[in-house]
Order: structure tokens, then sequence, then C-alpha cells
């Protein structure tokens, strides 16, 4: 059955989901290697969505969900690795939410590779969430070693899409990985200590008490709580190592991150000789909605993995 079609304000606020986390309700089981066929974007053309588990390097008995879609033909053609933000519930999307809302399909459409990776934790990777720390980071790794080895990728046309949690996974592949083509970081956090750490530093006037008290929580729950655990997860730490062209997006109302940060990993990154752009929203917060930031995106992407 075909979907029905949304008005502009429903899309608004479905794509606006995908910033801040999908509902558990969203969520619905697939098979290892199963098809899946689901559609939202306008004008992407629907794709043949495969779901994968993969066996963990560091632990083979858990695996790293996958789904991921190709352009029709026989390529090779680049890579775009999406990573998501963190989800609420028991039961959470993972990768998949990229799939419902189309983004998987707009990617093949584009003729990109899109892959969209459940972080440990979340969808069918089992955990436990390391608050981005090295068990995810490795997941993301192994998925970019798979699909590099694949005659229909080009290995060094693979570029990262992140958003939020995954903004800053991305960042942190970048540091280790200096192959990567390009990256787009979204709502992203690079300075953990300064906004979540026992002696901050100054925050903006954005973000809220009540964030701070929840990432907290969070830090405290996925890692061993230490000032080390934060600064090892902090992307503008090690941002001297990074050799990716990025292009770095923040909301100015962002009740959950700096968007001066995005700035300062931008400058950082320009340090090393290579392009970065930090691009501020004056409008919104966290969530940006998908159509307005591709508007940047895409050619961005385009440039690096043509």
């Amino acid at each position: 059955m075909r979907p029905r079609a949304r008005t502009p304000v429903r899309l608004w606020l479905l794509l606006a989901s995908l910033i801040i986390g999908p509902t558990p309700a969203a969520y619905a089981n697939g098979r290892h290697a199963a098809p899946l066929i689901l559609h939202a974007l306008p004008g992407a053309e629907r794709a043949e969505v495969r779901i994968e588990l993969l066996s963990r390097d560091d632990e083979p008995s858990k695996h790293v969900e996958i789904f991921w879609t190709q352009p029709k033909g026989t390529g090779p053609w680049p890579l775009v690795i999406f990573l998501h933000g963190h989800q609420d519930g028991s039961a959470t999307p993972g990768g998949k939410a990229f799939v419902d809302y189309g983004v998987l399909d707009d990617a093949a459409t584009r003729g990109y590779v899109g892959v969209a990776v459940s972080q440990p934790g979340y969808g069918r990777s089992e955990g436990p969430a390391d608050f981005m720390g090295p068990v995810t980071q490795r997941a993301v790794e192994q998925v970019i070693e798979h699909f590099r080895a694949q005659s229909f990728v080009r290995p060094d046309r693979v570029a990262l899409e992140g958003v939020s949690r995954g903004a800053i996974v991305a960042g942190l592949v970048a540091t280790h990985d200096t192959r990567i083509r390009a990256m787009v970081l979204i709502s992203g956090a690079y300075d953990l200590p300064t906004l979540f750490g026992s002696n901050p530093g100054p925050r903006p006037a954005a973000l809220s008490r009540s964030m701070v008290d929840e990432m907290r929580s969070d830090i405290a729950k996925e890692t061993d709580g230490s000032a080390n655990a934060l600064r090892e997860r902090s992307v503008l730490a090690t941002a001297s190592r990074i050799r990716t062209p990025a292009l770095i997006v923040n909301g100015a109302k962002d009740d959950r991150t700096d968007p001066e940060q995005a700035r300062a990993l931008a400058q950082a990154i320009q340090a090393n000789g290579v392009f970065a752009r930090a691009l501020i929203y004056p409008d919104y917060g966290h969530a940006i909605p998908y159509d307005v930031r591709e508007r940047e995106v895409r050619p961005f992407l385009d440039q690096y993995l043509r």
C-alpha cells in the first residue's frame, strides 16, 4: 500500500523527529537480510532496503545492525554512512529511523550507497551503549571496512553524516580514519567537559538545566563517569588529527549543545589545512528540518564524493 501524502506541517514534524530521536512506535522488527521498502521523502524513488546483522569483531556474539540501499546499476558508487542520535525507550528504531523517513531512498536516488547504522544499545545492535565511546566507534569503523571491501563501493569516496550523538561519533571516527572523504556533523557537542563536566565552563543561555542533568545521567550510566571519559569522547580534544573536510551544522537556539563549539571545531579543522565550515541557523534549535539543511548538505557531499 502506498503511503498517503503528508501535509507540509506533518512532513516537517516527521523530519524534525529524526534529529531528536523517533519514538519507539516508529520501529518495526525486520529479519536478517530481509528487503524492506518504505518511503517518506517526496522526490526520492523507492529503493530496496537491505537489513543485515554484522558480527562485531570485538565481541563476535554481538551484532551491529545496518540498513542499506544502493542505486540502480552496477556501480561502484560513493558511500554515505548515516548515524542517528539518542533515542528514548526500551525498543528503539536505531538506524531504521533513516529508512522510515526515506533518507536512504534519497541517497540511492542521488547515486550513493546509503548505510544507516544502529549504534550499540539501539535497534537490534546489542549493547550496552557506551556514550559514543570506543565500542560505538569501533562498530562504525567495522561497517565502513565491510563496505569498502564491496565491489559496488568506491573505497576512496566514503562520507559520514551524523545527527546529535551521531555527529560526535562521526567526528571521533574521522580522528582515526584519515581516508574519510567528507563528513556532515549536525547538532553535536564537541567539548563535553565544558558542557557536562563536574567543573563546566561558561554555558550558552539556551542550554537547559534539565538537559544538562539528563546528559549527566546518561554519562553516569554509560561510562565510568570520569573526566577522562568525557575528554576521550570530545572531538575538539583530538581535532588536530582530522584530515576530513567538514560541514558542521547547528541551530543558534539549540538547548542541548553550544553552537560556539561548532565554530571552534571548524576552526580547529581549518588549522590542519583542511576545509571546514560551521553553518549556524539562527531560527532553529536542536531540530533542524531536513529540507532546510539539505540545501547545504547536498552540494557539499557532491563536491567531495563525485
